[in-house]
């Protein structure tokens, strides 16, 4: 833990989206540094994005980046968990929505905001 706040998630498709060069990415991840902020990065995500990841030495650059916060989960989150799968369909975005919900004002980076049209409002998304 970086003792940072956590303003932002990147999703599964963020992730991806910065292995490949996406300049969006690059960008909030220097403004939150500007805010003394980082942007988290859910551990489910990090798994599900591996296998589309090319350049695989910019994927471990952004989990050792100084401005991003690998975040885990909790045990006994599974249940909230449960739940936000089923609201969304998938158990990487689900942990994507739970990391974002645990840190207040946080908002998900997204290059596929349509993964959240489950939740209320279409989530707290930030497309790329």
């Amino acid at each position: 833990m970086t003792g940072r706040p956590v303003k932002l998630v990147l999703d599964t498709s963020a992730i991806v989206a910065y292995t490949r060069g996406s300049v969006a990415v690059g960008e909030i991840l220097s403004e939150l540094a500007d805010e003394g902020a980082v942007a988290g990065l859910p551990v489910l995500c990090l798994v599900e994005a591996r296998p589309s990841v090319v350049d695989t030495d910019l994927l471990d650059l952004l989990v050792i980046h100084d401005r991003t916060e690998v975040l885990g989960l909790a045990a006994d989150d599974w249940q909230a968990l449960i739940a936000a799968t089923e609201l969304v369909g998938r158990l990487d975005i689900a942990s994507a929505v739970l990391a974002a919900d645990e840190h207040e004002d946080a908002t998900i980076m997204t290059a596929r905001p349509s993964w959240y049209g489950g939740l209320d409002g279409g989530g707290p998304v930030l497309p790329i």
